[in-house]
């Protein structure tokens, strides 16, 4: 079953149908030409004749419908576009970081001038919907976030280093779509532009807030516009504030942040609905990141394959100690007693672990902690592998027990 949506502002929201394969290479213009195409008859059907039922959003170039195609079989997303451009990018480029195409249709009412796409649905919403959503509840952690800006830089280098390289022109929350996953997808390529700069003869076009204040003429394009969008959005991962927001003085995000990462206040820039990450040393890494992002020189900002290697780094320390969660959740067995509900959130996990997190050895078990647990005269030793030191030591067995003083826990080892 296929499993498609749009973004309600401005992009196609999608996720990978079932039925399709992995493909991080870009096909071939042969099989370009085999997409599917649907009849114009089909669609008006499955769109309901486009009505305001059915209206999802506006893309770059015209406006998304959900429809229903093959009596309910899948659900896709319909857009309008021109043949020259977006057709002509997602033909070529196809990745499951991307919102992949799925057919075409010509667009019976206007044939000439614009064609309709046929792209899969992400049931997930815009990252900009996440970001920005009234509610409290619900409100990406650090984690996610940090998470989803990982998964949005892999897609622009998968952009930049195709062959010719694609410039996306218009990077920006309302553009990043998350699938069913919970990963994060790259979308609406209205204004994306293929082939290399030295060719480009299309104007300066992008989102306010969002565009390189270097790309002034059609000769000033270069894949660090996208590099300088991104930039833009990582404030907005970071701060959940707009880009351009006039409630705010000033209303530019850039324009209110950069000052803050100069003066190294990082913690005012942190969205307030969730605090301060855990790590602040790995925030500051990545506001830094950011700050490179949008040097007012484009030569001076970091390639995107930086941005990811920068960002992949810092993701780690924004995560969960997976050794430790893992220890938790195989917490004896032996008499049958169900492990007791665990907060397992960053902020938790590291509470328990006093804030330290070392790097995993592999190792084998190295000794036996005498650690007494359990209730009545029958206690047991609590084992563990070696993980690095003052990882998970016998502090850390004790912070479970005295977490959980009423569970019986039987002998095992953990890891």
């Amino acid at each position: 079953m296929l499993y498609l949506t749009c973004n309600a502002d401005t992009a196609i929201a999608i996720c990978r149908p079932h039925s399709l394969k992995k493909n991080k290479k870009p096909i071939s213009p042969t099989q370009a030409h085999t997409l599917p195409l649907f009849a114009y008859s089909d669609i008006l059907t499955a769109t309901n004749a486009f009505s305001a039922d059915t209206f999802l959003g506006k893309g770059s170039h015209g406006s998304v419908y959900k429809a229903v195609l093959q009596g309910g079989a899948f659900i896709a997303a319909v857009k309008k576009t021109k043949p020259s451009n977006e057709i002509e990018i997602l033909s070529h480029v196809k990745s499951r970081r991307l919102v992949n195409l799925i057919g075409l249709c010509n667009d019976q009412t206007n044939c000439n001038i614009n064609k309709l796409i046929v792209v899969e649905y992400m049931p997930n919403g815009s990252l900009h919907d996440l970001l920005h959503s009234p509610k409290t509840v619900g409100t990406p952690g650090w984690t996610a976030r940090v998470r989803f800006a990982v998964h949005v830089a892999k897609a622009v280098r998968l952009l930049h280093s195709s062959e010719p390289p694609v410039i996306h022109r218009d990077i920006k929350s309302s553009n990043v779509l998350i699938d069913e996953k919970w990963k994060a997808r790259l979308g609406d390529f209205g204004l994306a532009f293929r082939g290399h700069v030295a060719d480009s003869r299309v104007p300066p076009a992008g989102t306010l807030g969002y565009l390189d204040p270097c790309y002034l003429a059609p000769g000033d394009l270069s894949p660090k516009s996208d590099v300088f969008s991104f930039g833009i959005l990582l404030l907005e991962i970071a701060s959940g504030r707009h880009a351009i927001d006039v409630r705010h003085s000033p209303p530019s995000l850039l324009d209110w942040a950069m000052p803050l990462v100069c003066r190294g206040e990082f913690r005012e820039i942190c969205d307030p609905r969730i605090g301060a990450p855990p790590d602040m040393a790995a925030f500051r890494r990545m506001m830094v990141l950011a700050a490179r992002c949008v040097r007012s020189t484009a030569e001076r900002r970091p390639t995107i394959a930086e941005v990811v290697e920068c960002l992949t780094a810092a993701r780690k320390n924004f995560e969960a100690p997976v050794m430790w969660l893992r220890m938790t959740g195989r917490v004896v067995k032996a008499r049958g007693y169900p492990f007791p509900d665990w907060d397992r959130s960053e902020e938790s996990v590291r509470r328990v672990l006093g804030g330290s997190r070392n790097s995993k050895r592999n190792g084998k078990v190295s000794s036996v902690l005498g650690v007494e647990c359990g209730s009545g005269p029958a206690k047991h030793a609590v084992r563990c592998r070696s993980v690095g030191s003052g990882f998970l030591g016998e502090m850390k067995i004790k912070s479970v027990l005295e977490r959980y003083p009423n569970q019986e826990f039987g002998s095992a080892g953990l890891l």
